[in-house]
């Protein structure tokens, strides 16, 4: 029986083979909070690049649709490539939406069925939520193999359910809620401390874009006029050395 593989599926099963390597010890560049632990799964906190290249994470948690519109097109509007999580819930009453994200080049990865904090479910639990949110997003768009639980609260459960689902726990290592004060000097200041690999985290809330889309737009052309790009995981993960 011939098997046909899809050129999206073959790349996020390439993606995530990578991933399990660097969880069995392989040296691929992969940054991870726990180092010496090489066979301990830990959340990828930032990607050793050769690019000039920074990740974007856009987690949606209890988000209006109406923001996450906003946000898509603050995204849009500066050239930003960025990876968006949501949860099951809000994959399934905003298939149209999400259709819009994916047709204007970004991916999705993998988060919970709903934006309840999945840290303190037992294992099973766990799967059963893991499970659910998947189905969800499938019958959109396959999923990248990146998890980002509600609100970014983790366990040592839920990074390994995921792990073995076939998804990598992302935490980033820049939250952009760090952006105040005056938009220029806020973007200039966490512009400056910036490193290729890095993982930005931009939230869309039920009190709108965190941080607010001046800020985003400043960071952009700060970040932009460095010399550095804006891009999803999985292609801040391509240039990987």
């Amino acid at each position: 029986m011939l098997i046909r593989i899809k050129p999206r599926d073959f790349q996020r099963m390439a993606l995530f083979a990578a991933f399990a390597l660097v969880v069995l010890g392989a040296r691929l560049g992969v940054a991870v909070r726990d180092p010496v632990a090489t066979a301990k799964v830990t959340p990828l906190v930032r990607v050793a690049t050769q690019e000039p290249a920074i990740g974007v994470v856009v987690e949606v948690f209890q988000a209006d649709p109406d923001a996450v519109e906003q946000c898509l097109s603050v995204l849009v509007d500066n050239g930003l490539g960025a990876t968006w999580f949501c949860s099951a819930t809000f994959a399934e009453s905003q298939e149209e939406l999400i259709n819009r994200i994916i047709e204007a080049g970004y991916e999705f990865g993998l988060s919970g069925s709903d934006d309840r904090a999945m840290d303190r479910l037992s294992y099973e639990e766990i799967e059963v939520n893991l499970s659910r949110a998947r189905d969800a997003l499938m019958k959109i768009s396959e999923p990248m193999p990146f998890f980002y639980p509600p609100s970014g609260r983790f366990s040592t459960d839920l990074i390994n359910a995921a792990f073995e689902q076939g998804f990598y726990a992302v935490q980033g290592s820049v939250d952009c809620k760090s952006l105040k004060g005056n938009p220029e000097k806020a973007a200039q200041k966490l512009g400056d401390s910036l490193k290729p690999g890095d993982i930005l985290v931009i939230r869309v809330t039920k009190k709108g874009i965190v941080p607010k889309p001046e800020y985003i737009q400043a960071l952009a052309n700060y970040v932009q006029g460095r010399g550095f790009s804006m891009v999803t995981l999985s292609s801040l993960i391509r240039g990987m050395r």
